[in-house]
């Protein structure tokens, strides 16, 4: 429960600073990282599909977040969006990881699954301040 408390603050924490400061990459990557985080949590707590074999419905969210974010990253001048559809391609390649092996640890899968979200939030809030940084640096000399 204090992991996931964590994880909602972290994301509308980054999401809220991507939205206002972000410019239209933040509040489209905003927009494709609230809706995939809440139809994860909605999938998982109300379907509650187990976790030893592939979990299609969430496979099926991280592969449409996947393609949202590679198409802000694709149109994007910056270099964060790169960075933050790298670390969703991850997450469908955690899924993949139980299709060719169907012994693959649930355990692990569960964790492997979700581990890249905080790290690509942590990007997404990193690559915008520096965005905006050397936006401020540069504009004046």
């Amino acid at each position: 429960m204090l992991i996931l408390s964590l994880f909602w603050i972290m994301t509308i924490a980054a999401c809220g600073y991507a939205s206002v400061l972000g410019g239209w990459e933040g509040r489209w990557t905003t927009a494709i990282i609230m809706i995939a985080s809440a139809l994860t949590l909605l999938s998982d707590q109300v379907l509650g599909l187990p976790w030893h074999e592939t979990n299609i419905v969430i496979f099926a969210v991280d592969v449409f977040a996947f393609a949202g974010m590679y198409v802000v990253a694709a149109r994007s001048r910056r270099w964060w969006p790169v960075w933050i559809a790298a670390f969703q391609l991850n997450s469908v390649a955690a899924h993949l990881a139980t299709v060719i092996s169907p012994s693959f640890s649930a355990l692990v899968y569960h964790g492997y699954e979700g581990l890249w979200a905080l790290p690509g939030q942590l990007v997404m809030v990193f690559g915008i301040f520096r965005d905006r940084l050397w936006k401020y640096r540069y504009e004046f000399a």
